[in-house]
């Protein structure tokens, strides 16, 4: 029997050709979510050879060291808690920690007519360490265990299946932030996102071809023609299409890492500091009998104050800590604004969204320094602490 306490093992047999979901076999969502709900001793992928380690060696990275491949029989010790998994099931979000933390005994959980996990504290009565551990899961997951209904897990086994499974995770993907009108463009993106799944494509290549986009529509907008105005706002969209697809990318193929979301964060900056620049210049050339450097000026002072405070009072404070109104003011600063110049590059009059936006851009980060500050309204914004001033690390 084993130790009370001690990390459990997490034991997952690689299925040969399983159809895979949202672009990663579910043995590797599986080994991904294991290692962030239980902290387990090891993870042994039984049935992984050297190719395959190396295939999905970038969303497996999480695990470090506690992942081993392979069908060694010395990888299983037979006095720790042994959690085995179907290498061809979808375990939901803390599936696993609802499952081990409800299997008080041996118990097993049951998706489509068939287990997809089994739990057991004594694994030397199923052969470990001493069998192969493709062996000793096929083993657990034959038992005549009690079956419990903890945790959500979907069955992947065939490619209609995985495609439900899929279903689950594409849904997802739509965030409270969300604006408006990027409600819409997320139908978009999704669509460009599960194009891109099964190609070698990393989010970063994606957030790099939206930054270039952004860059090219800015150009474009500084022109002094109405034509190549409106391409340059056509261009601006397709950048907020990618803008999306690259975070949907990352989550779906567990490839979100603190770098990649600062390098995401700054090529957004950059964007929006390119076309609030450009667009007073290309209004300008478009009017050259008019003086446009004060409305450049506010406008260009008050998207950085903007951006600047939105950060300091919503972006900066950990999202689970983010007050009930944090969602709304991230919608507001959104790149919504690009159906705006959409619209008005098509009339021809990008010079009354400039001072439009010159207006409302001033208008709207004092206001947000006025909710922060005001102590009846400061917990709507970033939970009721000083702004800025969170207590998490």
């Amino acid at each position: 029997m084993s130790a009370p306490g001690r990390a459990p093992q997490v034991l997952i047999a690689v299925v040969p050709d399983a159809p895979l979901v949202a672009g990663l076999p579910c043995a590797v969502r599986a080994a991904r979510r294991a290692c962030a709900e239980l902290s387990p001793s090891r993870v042994i992928l039984a049935g992984a050879d050297a190719a395959f380690l190396r295939r999905w060696q970038a969303p497996l990275a999480a695990c470090g060291e506690a992942l081993v491949g392979g069908d060694d029989p010395r990888a299983l010790n037979d006095d720790l808690p042994l959690l085995a998994l179907a290498g061809d099931a979808l375990a939901d979000d803390g599936a696993l920690a609802d499952f081990v933390l409800a299997a008080k005994a041996p118990a097993a959980r049951r998706a489509a007519d068939r287990a997809v996990a089994a739990w057991t504290d004594s694994p030397d009565a199923f052969g470990a360490g001493a069998a192969r551990p493709s062996q000793v899961h096929a083993r657990l997951l034959a038992a005549a265990f009690p079956a419990i209904a903890a945790g959500a897990f979907f069955d992947a086994a065939t490619p209609p299946a995985a495609a439900r499974a899929a279903d689950v995770l594409y849904a997802r993907l739509a965030k409270d932030s969300d604006g408006y009108l990027a409600r819409f463009d997320r139908r978009v993106s999704l669509a460009l996102t599960r194009l891109l799944l099964p190609l070698p494509v990393t989010p970063n290549q994606v957030t790099a071809a939206g930054l270039a986009l952004s860059l090219l529509g800015a150009w474009e907008l500084s022109l002094g023609a109405p034509a190549r105005q409106l391409a340059g706002a056509a261009l601006l969209w397709l950048a907020c299409i990618l803008d999306g697809s690259d975070g949907e990318l990352a989550r779906l193929k567990l490839l979100a890492t603190p770098t990649g979301g600062a390098f995401d964060l700054w090529c957004d900056h950059a964007a929006h500091l390119a076309t609030f620049v450009a667009l007073p210049v290309g209004v300008a050339r478009l009017h050259p009998g008019m003086d446009w450097r004060r409305a450049g000026a506010l406008l260009v002072l008050g998207v950085a104050a903007s951006a600047a405070s939105v950060w300091k009072l919503v972006l900066s404070v950990p999202e689970r800590e983010r007050g009930p109104r944090a969602a709304l003011v991230e919608r507001v600063a959104s790149r919504d604004y690009v159906y705006l110049i959409l619209l008005f590059a098509a009339l021809g009059r990008l010079d009354w969204f400039v001072w439009a936006a010159a207006a409302g851009a001033n208008l709207f980060w004092p206001a947000l320094w006025l909710l922060a500050r005001d102590p009846t309204h400061a917990g709507t914004l970033y939970g009721g602490r000083t702004p800025g001033n969170s207590t998490s690390a």
